[in-house]
Formats: structure tokens, C-alpha cells, sequence
């Protein structure tokens, strides 16, 4: 074994160990589902207990103004431009926090436009949006429910000038006229926001975290072994996600029995993982200035067996527990991309020539979004191409190299797309 080959396996030990131990405080999280029935049972003896006061409290909830407006000024790319301060206040987070949180990716999935085709002025219509505090109250007392709720509604207006996006919200804290609602809904209503429910979402999220955190591990072998920045696979990332929201919209996507969102987020997360067989390949092949020889190429072309290698070794080790049977579905998206996305639409690609629908989206997807990174980037085995050049050559090879339906959607959203820095 060769001292590269040595050092990858030493990583790919580490890695593992990595992996059982967040396999572990995954069914650590599990752990606190088994709580929920408990908790209910005190959440709702003390709702009954609080039942007894609110009329008394309901006078004053009622007193409370519900005329403060703020307002709330996001891009397409997600980073905010304006953020009243009063309403990180009430949020209790401050400007660094809101950017770095959850919501922002909630907002965008599940109620602002993204119809990119559109340039004109867009009515955003108005929506509730729940926010979970630490320390809500109403007139010095600890409110039933840890939220402040948020009203908002707005535009979207297309700035020509700096081609951007810019999503302008109206955001109204109606959380008295919530809490008003509160008092008097059922013991259903109770269960749907107790605290146990709440930590059933936190698991979700614990899972979650569990995926980025495996898949940021192998990135950094990637990384090491590639020399593949994380600016590089951060952009992956990001034209996945714009592509499959568009494909999205488009109609284009068939999960099966796989929760739509989830399908989505799973893409964007492993599109990273494209290139892991690499890591497989000679070092001075990755790195080789100029043409490769048929030899070389040949080489080379093994990359996708071996990075499906690699998931397969996990889907195998799982199929053997039906206690992680539910992770086959995940670990299905990366083990497609690696294995499929170079090959073609007219079936001349490798390593299974397949054809057309026969290719899983998926993989589809990542061959036009790192067709797309790989020329316009500088790289040592080809020079760097304009983002217009980049949309000609996508053109040209719709139907031939890649899923026209797919080509058409990224064309769609290229003025996006033309805003990342390369």
C-alpha cells in the first residue's frame, strides 16, 4: 500500500469513528421522545391551573397596542439588508443570529416568491410566523406558550441596476391576539404547542444537524486529498439548491414516498459529496496540468464506482439493522450522485452509459450545476469561461450531454446564478 493510500485509510478510520459516535447521540436524541407523554401530562395540568387566572389576564392582553410595525429587508441570495432593531429585540437575537438562524430558510421555503422568470413588482400576501423565545411574557408574567408571533406581508421588487432580488416585509407582533386565541382552545391545540412537541422538533433538527455534520466530515477528506476548496463545494451547494427550487416549480421532481422539502434539502446537502472517489485516485492525476492521456482518462473515470463505493459500504452496514432502515432513503441521494452524474443524456456517458429518465434526477442535477462550476472556475485542465459562454455551451448540449428540462430551468434562473463570484 502506498503511503497516499495509507494516509487515506488512516482518515477513513477516523471518519467512521466520527460517524458511530453521532450515531450514538442520535439515539441519545431519540431518547427524549420518550418523554413526550410526561410532559404532556404536567403541560396540562398546569394549562388547567392557568385557565383559572385568564380572564383576568384577558383585559390586558386586549389594552396592548398592535400598531408597531417593523420592517424586515432581505435579498434572493438570503442575507438581510435592513432589520429593525426593536424587532431583533423582541426575537431576542441579534443581526448575526437572525442571518445565521433557521427561519430565514423557512421564510424562503414556505412563503416568499421565487419565481426568478418574473421582474416585476410581487405582492407577498400576508402570513402568520411563529417564533420561539426563551423569555416571553405578557405584563410581567410568564406566557403560556414561548412564542411571539409575527404577521407580515409585503413585495418583492427586482432592482435592475444591481440585479437583485429584494423582498420588503411589513412585520406586525400580534402575539397578544394569539395568546387571546390561546386561553380558550382545546386540549387538541394544547398538544399541538406543548413543550413535548417542541422537543419532538428538536430531535427532527438533531437529525438534521447529524446529516451536515457527517457530510462536512467527508468534505474535509475531499478537501484534503483534492485540494477542492470549501468556497467550491459551497457553491455546489448553493447552485443545487437554486436549481432544484426552480425544478421544483417547474413540476420537474418525483420523490416518491419522499417528503418533497426533505428531498430537496437531502440534494443540496450531498451534491458535495459529487467527487469523493477521488480521493481514490492518484494525486498526481487530480493535479496533472493539461490533457490527460487515454490511460490517464481511463483512470480517472473510475471516480464515480469508487465514491458509490464508499456510501454503499454505509447502505450495506445499515441494511444489516432495521434500526436505521430509515436512513437507506438518504444515503440513496448521495450513492446517485456520486455514481451517475457523469453520465449523459444521450446515453455516451460513464461509468453505465444509461440514458435519459434512466439517469435518477439527482444526479442530473449535479452534472449541469458542476458542468457549470468547472468552467467557470480556473482550473489547471481547462481556462476559465464567461458566465455567457457557460450558458452557450449548456444550450448546445441540452438533449445531447444533459436533461433539456433541467438546462431550461437553470437558463431561468442564470440571473441568480450570474451573481455568484467566481
Amino acid at each position: 500500500m502506498s503511503k497516499g493510500n495509507a494516509e487515506f485509510a488512516q482518515k477513513w478510520k477516523v471518519l467512521l469513528a466520527k460517524y458511530t459516535k453521532a450515531l450514538y447521540l442520535l439515539k441519545q436524541s431519540r431518547l427524549k421522545i420518550n418523554r413526550l407523554v410526561r410532559n404532556y401530562t404536567k403541560l396540562k395540568f398546569l394549562y388547567l391551573n392557568s385557565k383559572k387566572s385568564a380572564h383576568l389576564r384577558s383585559s390586558l392582553l386586549l389594552e396592548q397596542s398592535l400598531s408597531e410595525k417593523y420592517q424586515l429587508i432581505i435579498d434572493h441570495q438570503r442575507h438581510i439588508r435592513h432589520v429593525d432593531p426593536q424587532l431583533l429585540a423582541a426575537m431576542e437575537m441579534d443581526r448575526q443570529q437572525l442571518t445565521a438562524s433557521f427561519y430565514i430558510d423557512v421564510l424562503f421555503q414556505h412563503f416568499l416568491p421565487d419565481d426568478f422568470t418574473i421582474t416585476g413588482e410581487v405582492a407577498i400576501p400576508q402570513f402568520h410566523f411563529p417564533v420561539m423565545v426563551e423569555h416571553s411574557t405578557v405584563g410581567g408574567d410568564l406566557a403560556m406558550h414561548p412564542f411571539i408571533h409575527l404577521e407580515m406581508s409585503g413585495k418583492r421588487e427586482y432592482q435592475r441596476k444591481n440585479r437583485m432580488f429584494m423582498y420588503y416585509l411589513s412585520v406586525k407582533d400580534i402575539s397578544p391576539e394569539i395568546e387571546l386565541e390561546y386561553f380558550h382552545k382545546t386540549d387538541k391545540l394544547i398538544k399541538t404547542l406543548s413543550t413535548a412537541n417542541n422537543q419532538l422538533q428538536s430531535a427532527k433538527k438533531s437529525i438534521e444537524m447529524h446529516k451536515i455534520m457527517l457530510i462536512s466530515l467527508v468534505c474535509s477528506l475531499i478537501e484534503e486529498h483534492n485540494k477542492e476548496t470549501a468556497e467550491h463545494l459551497q457553491k455546489i451547494r448553493i447552485l443545487t439548491e437554486h436549481l432544484t427550487r426552480e425544478c421544483r416549480r417547474l413540476n420537474l421532481i418525483r420523490p416518491g414516498t419522499y417528503p418533497l422539502s426533505e428531498y430537496m434539502s437531502d440534494i443540496s446537502y450531498t451534491s458535495v459529496l459529487h467527487d469523493i472517489g477521488k480521493a481514490a485516485i492518484p494525486r498526481e492525476l487530480i493535479q496533472k496540468e493539461g490533457s490527460l492521456t487515454p490511460d490517464e482518462f481511463a483512470v480517472i473515470k473510475q471516480h464515480p464506482v469508487y465514491g458509490a463505493g464508499y456510501i454503499k459500504k454505509i447502505l450495506d452496514m445499515f441494511n444489516v439493522d432495521p434500526a436505521y432502515a430509515g436512513y437507506t432513503g438518504f444515503l440513496n441521494i448521495p450513492y446517485q450522485i456520486c455514481m451517475y452524474h457523469h453520465e449523459r443524456w444521450d446515453g455516451r456517458g460513464y461509468p453505465r452509459q444509461l440514458a435519459g429518465q434512466s439517469i435518477p434526477f439527482p444526479a442530473r442535477v449535479v452534472a449541469v450545476v458542476d458542468a457549470y462550476d468547472a468552467m467557470r472556475a480556473q482550473r489547471s485542465y481547462n481556462s476559465k469561461k464567461s458566465h455567457e459562454e457557460c450558458l452557450e455551451v449548456l444550450k448546445e448540449e441540452r438533449g445531447h450531454q444533459f436533461d433539456p428540462a433541467i438546462v431550461q430551468a437553470f437558463l431561468n434562473i442564470e440571473r441568480i446564478i450570474e451573481d455568484l463570484s467566481y
